[in-house]
């Protein structure tokens, strides 16, 4: 198992570095005197760059997940959370309509970055799978017990010999599409991870050529009954 997870990083590492490669061999054959052609260079490579800053960042919470790096428990406002989420997605959807769809104040307890992380990486995935034109909807909404996450998407959907494995690290139903997406299949088993240590599960529900619905589930955070108030009392006054 350690020698195909070598494997496969070195695997990963190699597509956005010879990306790179490729870009400074062209630069140095003199498209640095091109405006244009550096511009769209200078794009790939930053492109390319951000790509390991995500799959580096990806394997070390990998190796804290195996190392039983603990996670913070405070109150986390769920509502709060997805707002930020649709904000930050909507510079990388593009062509693809990103909808807020029901919010529900939800209050969970657990680590937020950790929880922000799972939902943006949830997000990326559908936008990633999702053809201009599209859709992804996010949501959450509540039971008696339970805060319920959803990212929907009308995307390219996954096929049912691939829902059994979709949240393993490097699997990709797609490789060669995921790969110029700039996915390295990575983001699910982080997903699972990050939920999984939070008492929750995460479900996901597919059709080829129809989309994909993945959604948490976290327990409610349990209700803090207001601390009893301090009372002053005044001293009686003395008998005349």
């Amino acid at each position: 198992a350690q020698r195909r997870f070598v494997a496969d990083v070195s695997h990963e590492l190699r597509t956005p570095l010879a990306a790179m490669q490729g870009n400074l061999e062209v630069l140095d054959r003199g498209a640095a005197r091109d405006p244009e052609l550096l511009a769209e260079s200078l794009a790939d490579m930053r492109r390319e760059v951000a790509r390991l800053i995500r799959m580096a960042n990806d394997l070390l919470l990998l190796a804290q997940s195996e190392a039983g790096v603990q996670i913070l428990h405070e109150p986390v406002e769920l509502d709060t959370l997805l707002l930020e989420v649709h904000r930050e997605l909507r510079p990388l959807a593009g062509d693809v309509q990103l909808i807020l769809g029901e919010e529900d104040q939800v209050v969970v307890m657990g680590d937020r970055d950790r929880l922000k992380q799972a939902l943006l990486n949830l997000g990326i995935n559908a936008v990633q799978h999702t053809p201009p034109g599209g859709s992804v909807t996010l949501s959450l909404a509540r039971t008696e017990t339970q805060a319920v996450l959803s990212v929907a998407d009308t995307g390219v959907g996954i096929g049912p010999e691939h829902l059994a494995h979709v949240f393993e690290r490097f699997y990709r139903a797609d490789r060669a599409r995921t790969r110029n997406r700039g996915g390295a299949g990575l983001g699910l088993p982080i997903v699972k991870w990050i939920v999984d240590a939070h008492g929750g599960q995460v479900r996901v529900a597919s059709e080829p050529g129809v989309g994909s619905r993945f959604t948490i589930e976290l327990p409610l955070a349990p209700a803090i009954e207001a601390e009893p108030a301090l009372q002053f009392l005044q001293p009686a006054l003395p008998h005349s």
